[in-house]
């Protein structure tokens, strides 16, 4: 019952995935674990997931992809990997859900305010920076959307932008976070089988569902979306550490 409860969570999660490009693991997370799913099996069924669904996304949108910012996420993300698993295994877990959603929750307000304003000068080395913070709560948390979709929201990202570059971002950087976990110890193979394998058909149909209604949202709607899906999303992990 609990396989079949989480095939619902993760259809309904990679649908919302798939509109704004970064959602999946922001809503699968929080309620994988109210279904009883340790941290660990949520982080490995997360980051399998995600990176195989957004591998036909990666090609749909592919010229739409700014492949210099995709490229500074993913290379910033291999250090925070690491870091993340390293806590993974090592930390309590309900402090880990604390401060992750605390964190998210806190850089989702600051955004929200600067949605209509005009887009801000790009930082150098953001795209790297922010890779590393998205590494790390991917491996501790599986929440590694979080900081490459603030980046983009800044931005001002235009929407089948973003869905491209974190397509790119989730397909490597998911791939390089479940070898480091591997090698740390913090892999759970449950997840993989049977738990991956059964999700899998469902978690492909919803995303690719989702990838057809985001494209058409307007532009400030998209953000705002995005934004108010990343403050509840903290305020689901925090709650329930």
């Amino acid at each position: 019952m609990d396989l079949l409860a989480g095939a619902f969570v993760v259809a309904a999660a990679s649908f919302l995935g798939g509109v704004t490009g970064f959602g999946y693991s922001l809503v699968a997370t929080p309620l994988l674990l109210i279904l009883g799913f340790d941290l660990p099996f949520v982080v490995t069924a997360n980051l399998a997931l995600a990176c195989v669904t957004r591998i036909s996304v990666a090609y749909r949108f592919r010229s739409d992809a700014r492949r210099s910012r995709a490229a500074g996420l993913i290379a910033g993300s291999v250090p925070g990997l690491w870091l993340g698993a390293v806590v993974l295994t090592t930390v309590d877990v309900s402090t880990i859900k604390l401060g992750a959603g605390l964190v998210v929750m806190a850089a989702a307000v600051l955004l929200w305010r600067a949605v209509n304003a005009p887009p801000p000068r790009e930082l150098p080395g953001a795209p790297v920076a922010a890779g590393f913070a998205g590494g790390f709560l991917g491996a501790a948390t599986s929440l590694n959307g979080v900081a490459p979709v603030l980046l983009l929201a800044r931005d001002k990202a235009a929407p089948r932008s973003v869905l491209a570059d974190l397509a790119l971002y989730f397909v490597a950087s998911n791939a390089i976070g479940l070898a480091i976990l591997l090698v740390a110890g913090g892999l759970e193979t449950d997840a993989l089988w049977p738990a991956f394998l059964l999700w899998l058909p469902g978690s492909l149909a919803a995303n690719w569902a989702g990838t057809a209604v985001g494209p058409r949202l307007p532009e400030t709607g998209f953000r705002r979306l995005t934004l108010a899906i990343v403050f509840l999303a903290g305020a689901v992990t925090a709650l329930t550490a």
